[in-house]
């Protein structure tokens, strides 16, 4: 009697299936890839929009009918939310080893500030768009404060509070345009810009001497503990007397403080010694524009700048929160891509943009120095589009190659 042989297709089918589970996952999906594109994306379409609002008059959202309200918002919880995100979910996950996301709550996180920024174009109620968006600030809330909270991670869980205040002032925001108040939208827009230099000085106070002393060999800084308990809590007092409604005189004299302690903490670093060292420098330029911004508006709080505060909070804005992003979205990209942290020619012009814009912004206030400061902006994250752009969508170089 003759022995039947199993089907070909069955030895087939069992060789591909034990193949399909044998195979390694595909690798994770970072959360500074996506978010930093949209980041780049909303600063350099962003800007591109309200230089058409100065020079046309072309109003670009149908939903927040007030110019200026909607530039803010898209630069603070647009470009900013996006940035912070990818920033602090890739930083969480190093920091505690533990993954901040998946590749399906990251990409439906990235959907939902996508969907927001969509919808507060259209003609639809604005408080559509306002739920995306304060759901993804939200979804920011619970990814990094879960990571925190498994591992234990006291050091950072100022984090926390720093997106939770993120996600309540969005709230603020959009609260007082329903109602019809334009002090809270205002103050709110000026606490999110506070927010983001505390955010700034604790985190670029980490880095910066950091990274400066692993490139340069030798290097010698001066670090003072008191110190960066000074700088780091007078910017969390600048935030809540803002919040708070205090007196501008107080306000003021606060600033200028902040300002000269973050000066004396910025020269301890000594990063003129890397002035050869764009990837470095750049991020020393960065937190001094956050002393130069302290200063103007500590100035204008004081009646001895004439410029209203909320035009110089560019400052921190444009000059800080430019430079240092371009700085550190450089790096990460670079860094997690597997090729060289260094700079180009492309990339060393890219860096200096935003002090120009600044400059042109806080030094000719008036609608031509606006445009000039939004062209010079643009340009900026047009080339990171461009440069980086690629390392963003393409993954690790280094693991191809392996």
């Amino acid at each position: 009697m003759r022995r039947l042989r199993p089907p070909p297709t069955t030895m087939s089918a069992t060789a591909s299936a034990s193949a399909i589970l044998t195979q390694p996952a595909p690798p994770p999906l970072h959360p500074f890839r996506p978010l930093f594109f949209c980041a780049a994306l909303a600063a350099s379409l962003g800007m591109l929009a309200w230089g058409a609002f100065l020079h046309f008059g072309w109003l670009p959202s149908a939903a927040l009918t007030n110019p200026f309200y909607w530039h803010a918002h898209v630069m603070l919880f647009g470009f900013g939310g996006a940035l912070v995100g990818g920033f602090l979910l890739t930083a969480s996950a190093n920091w505690t080893g533990i993954a901040t996301t998946t590749r399906r709550s990251l990409l439906l996180l990235t959907a939902t500030w996508a969907i927001a920024r969509i919808l507060l174009l259209t003609p639809l109620p604005f408080w559509i768009g306002a739920l995306f968006d304060v759901g993804y600030l939200f979804g920011l809330v619970f990814l990094v404060g879960r990571v925190l909270w498994l591992s234990r991670n006291k050091r950072n869980a100022f984090l926390i509070l720093i997106l939770s205040f993120f996600a309540g002032l969005d709230i603020a925001f959009y609260t007082g345009v329903l109602a019809g108040n334009g002090v809270v939208p205002t103050r709110a827009l000026i606490g999110v810009v506070d927010l983001l230099m505390v955010l700034m000085l604790a985190i670029g106070g980490r880095v910066i001497p950091f990274f400066t002393g692993r490139k340069l060999s030798g290097h010698t800084m001066w670090v003072n503990k008191y110190l960066i308990w000074a700088v780091n809590s007078g910017g969390a007092l600048v935030l809540l007397c803002g919040l708070g409604g205090a007196p501008d005189l107080p306000r003021g004299i606060l600033m200028l403080a902040v300002a000269a302690l973050a000066l004396v903490r910025l020269a301890g670093w000594r990063g003129w010694q890397a002035w050869r060292e764009p990837m470095l420098w750049v991020l020393h330029l960065g937190y001094l524009w956050l002393a130069i911004g302290l200063v103007v508006r500590g100035l204008a709080l004081l009646g001895i700048h004439p410029m209203p505060e909320i035009d110089t909070l560019h400052g921190i804005t444009v000059g800080a929160l430019g430079t240092l992003s371009l700085g550190m979205m450089t790096r990460v990209a670079q860094g997690h891509s597997g090729v060289a942290i260094q700079s180009n020619a492309a990339l060393t012009v890219m860096f200096v943009l935003p002090s120009a814009a600044a400059i042109l912004r806080l030094g000719i206030n008036r609608p031509s120095g606006w445009v000039w400061a939004a062209v010079a902006w643009f340009v900026a994250y047009v080339i990171y589009l461009v440069v980086i752009g690629p390392l963003l969508v393409r993954g690790r170089v280094a693991a191809a190659a392996h």
